[in-house]
């Protein structure tokens, strides 16, 4: 088990408010560390793909009532959960209390110009990016970097996720891996998930099965 010294995400230009935690020393399983992969990504994606990692591996502040102290999370459990307290009051979101898988892509993608106007919402990433969108076809899967958006169909309800591609690979380069915010333990972590890409309906979210996998948004 390697050690790391855990660094809290640094602010964003898209997240001016995220706040910047001091330094935590943390176990960290040598499962966290990014898969070796065979083609380099270019330096935006690879740069995403970077982000996603630390934002695993590296501890940030939350809240468990809006009014109460900020906590700091503690990442590199055997679950590679980073769990963020459990009631959506995070900086990601500003402690405001919104599911925010949203605001976690946006902060990886670090760019105004590219990431949907409505970046809390499931629905803008497949809206709100235009031709970077592709919609979920088996033999065109996401590369690092890219944005997968599930949502459902109900306009009464409208439900959704979005999950970060930090890797594609398996034998037929289909399988996919992912770090994705307000998910995993207790549905309000930072979690590394793994999907295959394949099937007339694509990949499921664990435990939510009624989302159905739009496609993707590409940053570039």
């Amino acid at each position: 088990m390697n050690r790391l010294a855990a660094r809290v995400l640094t602010a964003t230009a898209l997240l001016p408010g995220l706040l910047v935690a001091p330094a935590l020393t943390t176990s960290t399983p040598a499962a966290a560390t990014a898969p070796t992969v065979a083609a380099a990504p270019s330096p935006i994606r690879q740069a995403i793909v970077d982000r996603a990692y630390r934002a695993l591996t590296t501890a940030h502040w939350y809240k468990v009532t809006r009014n109460g102290p900020k906590k700091l999370s503690k990442p590199g459990d055997a679950r590679h959960d980073n769990y963020l307290g459990g009631k959506n009051l995070n900086e990601y979101n500003g402690f405001n209390g919104d599911a925010w898988c949203g605001y976690f892509a946006a902060a990886l993608w670090n760019n105004k110009a590219a990431t949907p106007a409505n970046y809390k919402s499931s629905w803008a990433w497949e809206t709100g990016v235009g031709s970077r969108f592709h919609a979920y076809r088996p033999g065109q899967p996401p590369q690092r970097g890219d944005v997968i958006v599930w949502h459902n169909h109900n306009s009464r309800a409208p439900r959704g996720h979005v999950a970060v591609v930090v890797a594609v690979g398996g034998s037929d380069g289909r399988t996919i891996t992912t770090i994705e915010g307000n998910a995993g333990y207790k549905s309000d972590s930072i979690t590394r998930r793994e999907y295959r890409w394949v099937g007339a309906e694509g990949p499921k979210i664990p435990g939510n099965s009624a989302l159905k996998v739009r496609g993707f948004a590409s940053r570039s």
